[in-house]
């Protein structure tokens, strides 16, 4: 699967600390250095986290109810993550929240056009939806 740079950087301007998306936005806009920035994600210390709530429950219904609530319709989502297999692709939402969660690897999954994302990182029941952005 191709990488998705525009969506990657409206993730990045929409939901990164200002302190480090130029960074972030030079690491995705490089093929070579985009590991970099998909290195990071096992840690969280990047978001604006006043745009975030943790996930607690059943994960898979938290994210789609959340999802629901804000009128996210698309049964998609593109992933960005440390796990080769799904990072780069678009999956149907169940199975990428199936293919991400309790894995242990940092990845964002990424609704409607950088609209939501939901966070998770490498740290055991690290895992946070984002509120809509527009």
């Amino acid at each position: 699967m191709t990488q998705n740079a525009d969506l990657e950087i409206k993730v990045i301007k929409r939901f990164v600390d200002k302190a480090k998306q130029d960074r972030y936005i030079q690491f995705v806009s490089s093929i070579k250095n985009r590991h970099k920035f998909i290195s990071d994600l096992s840690h969280f210390n990047f978001f604006q986290w006043d745009k975030f709530e943790p996930v607690k429950g059943i994960e898979e219904q938290v994210i789609l109810q959340s999802l629901q609530k804000n009128g996210i319709t698309d049964k998609t989502c593109y992933v960005i993550s440390e796990n080769g297999d799904i990072d780069t692709k678009t999956l149907d939402i169940k199975k990428a929240i199936s293919d991400t969660v309790g894995y242990g690897m940092g990845t964002i999954l990424v609704f409607g056009d950088a609209d939501m994302i939901y966070f998770e990182s490498e740290t055991m029941n690290t895992r946070f939806i984002s509120k809509r952005v527009r």
